[in-house]
């Protein structure tokens, strides 16, 4: 086993990780958006401890793999490597204002004395379900690019079109789950 390999296998499962993390958080949020009281708020509000670490480390490790990874096969001179890096940093301000909305309903709901009605405000904040599915999109995004190699203008048309694509999503779902009620 080469050390090039070792990492590419590092790095697949660090990816692996993320998606399955940013799928949690899909879940936690649903649930969470759906929960008839308290108890059910408390239960969806960290379905797995230390959520955000894993999906921060699980981050950190794909973008350092990809960066070896990347001078490894001498792509750098490409354009996709720098798209993509671009496109993980565009991840990490997304995640942290999610982060921080969640943190806040977390300690909310911790509270002997939490108003329910509250609680079911904070959740339905449309920011925290078009952070969550732009980053699926963007991470979608740069699989792709990772996948095709594509130019300059393709690589950033690539970016473009996910978070559009997530924007899409967020307000379609939230559109028909509205319509439902």
């Amino acid at each position: 086993m080469t050390v090039y390999s070792l990492v590419l296998f590092v790095h697949v499962v660090a990816v692996l990780t993320l998606f399955s993390a940013l799928s949690l958080e899909a879940l936690s949020l649903f649930r969470l958006r759906r929960a008839s009281g308290l108890p059910e708020i408390r239960l969806w509000i960290e379905p797995v401890p230390g959520l955000p670490s894993i999906t921060g480390s699980s981050l950190l490790v794909t973008l350092l793999s990809g960066i070896y990874l990347a001078v490894q096969m001498s792509a750098f001179g490409g354009a996709w490597p720098k798209v993509t890096i671009a496109a993980l940093f565009l991840i990490a301000p997304l995640a942290a204002i999610s982060g921080r909305r969640m943190r806040a309903i977390h300690r909310a709901s911790a509270s002997t004395a939490a108003m329910i009605s509250d609680l079911r405000g904070r959740l339905r904040d449309p920011l925290l379900k078009i952070s969550l599915d732009i980053r699926i999109a963007v991470v979608l995004g740069i699989v792709l690019l990772m996948d095709a190699k594509p130019g300059l203008w393709e690589s950033v048309g690539i970016v473009g079109t996910s978070v559009a694509l997530g924007l899409l999503a967020a307000f379609l779902v939230s559109s028909r789950a509205s319509s439902t009620r």
